[in-house]
């Protein structure tokens, strides 16, 4: 083993730079890795017993493994494989030492002591690549020792962002709500409205077929078949003769777990998709920990808040609006400035207006910026849909 670990490498990496921050120079973020090419035998034997291995990547800072990504079953020599899910995207800052490591998962859980087996060396990643080559967006990184190669799809960040502190997700469209037809007496309500604002960002910028196929929804039009078809699911219904529309928790996790399952049997190849939820009794720490875990990975998150905040009670907020038990999308933080990024659902625009943190300084329904404090003291349950 240790003579297999000391083998020579050559490397090759491939940049793709999509991010919404500023390239500063500063750290990348790896959102993709694709393999190309791997080896079924070491030694003359059969990696895994069935001669397809199970793959997965170990992400190591310095000696230590900080990450994984999930595990990809019975790869056939030849195709491609795409990682992107369970601890990834992984960060990669200025002066620190990381590696990427290759390797077939032991099914049985090592209970017949057997062991993950190691199928590349711990391939080196770090700013000296850029440092080394200029930015540019091919970087050749081999093991062709083990007959692996791998491509690696990054964002670039700059600094804060590299060390995780802030994220902010782009294109999310901003939805308010319609009357329902065709009676157009009763709103539809804003947990389906946030929830086909989640959704609209997995279809649109994930490649998930999730929103109905009659809307041909495309990021700019209000997602009508979407959003009836949610209320239904979710049992949302207004009482009596009010014009708002409510819906429960429990029956918003359900319904967008019906949503999720439908695009992941629509969806083939990619990473499944799953839905999941901090409520409001959990510890304040632990909640404001996830929706930055989950932001900082791409999932923006619904918020359910019980008390409605100062940041959504402006003057120029139509004060029929202000009340409790809403549903809002966060979708950035930034830990600097000790804000989040919030999208109340009071206002339709297209969505590129949600192209960068820049959006939320305007004064308008469809934007807003909430302190640590006030998104605290509203004590929101967390619902969202991840890979």
């Amino acid at each position: 083993m240790k003579q297999f670990i000391q083998h020579s490498i050559c490397l090759l990496i491939l940049l793709c730079v999509t991010s919404s921050f500023a390239l500063q120079g500063d750290g990348m973020m790896i959102t993709k890795i694709i393999v190309v090419k791997f080896p079924t035998e070491k030694n003359g034997k059969k990696i895994d017993k069935d001669g397809f291995p199970d793959l997965y990547f170990k992400f190591y800072q310095d000696n230590k493994v900080i990450g994984k990504s999930e595990v990809k079953d019975n790869c056939k020599k030849n195709n491609p494989y795409t990682f992107s899910g369970k601890d990834m995207p992984f960060r990669i800052e200025q002066n620190e030492s990381y590696y990427l490591e290759l390797l077939d998962h032991d099914k049985d859980g090592a209970v017949r002591n057997n062991k993950d087996e190691v199928i590349s060396v711990r391939i080196p990643i770090s700013w000296q690549i850029v440092l080394q080559n200029g930015k540019k967006s091919g970087y050749l990184l081999k093991d062709e020792n083990n007959g692996v190669e791998f491509t690696i799809l990054v964002e670039h960040l700059d600094g804060v962002a590299a060390a995780g502190e802030k994220a902010y997700i782009k294109f999310i469209k901003p939805i308010d709500q319609e009357l329902v037809p065709p009676k157009k007496k009763v709103l539809e309500g804003c947990g389906p409205v946030a929830a086909a604002m989640l959704m609209g960002y997995w279809h649109t910028e994930q490649g998930y077929k999730i929103m109905h196929p009659s809307d041909n929804f495309n990021g700019t039009k209000h997602p009508w078949k979407t959003i009836e078809d949610f209320r239904d699911k979710a049992d949302t219904k207004a009482w009596g003769d009010q014009e708002q529309s409510a819906t429960r928790k429990m029956k918003m996790e359900d319904a967008l777990a019906h949503f999720v399952k439908k695009a992941n049997e629509a969806s083939p190849g990619k990473p499944k998709l799953k839905v999941d939820m901090l409520w409001s009794i959990r510890r304040w720490e632990e909640r404001k920990d996830k929706i930055k875990s989950e932001l900082r990975q791409g999932s923006p998150l619904i918020l359910l808040i019980k008390k409605m905040p100062p940041c959504l009670k402006g003057k120029w907020v139509n004060a029929t609006k202000v009340f409790g038990d809403h549903y809002i999308i966060v979708n950035g933080f930034d830990d600097r400035k000790k804000v989040y990024y919030v999208m109340p659902g009071w206002e339709e625009a297209n969505k590129s207006t949600t192209s960068g943190p820049e959006a939320h300084s305007m004064e308008n329904l469809s934007h807003c910026v909430c302190s640590y404090s006030e998104i605290k003291e509203s004590d929101p349950s967390l619902i969202w849909i991840k890979r």
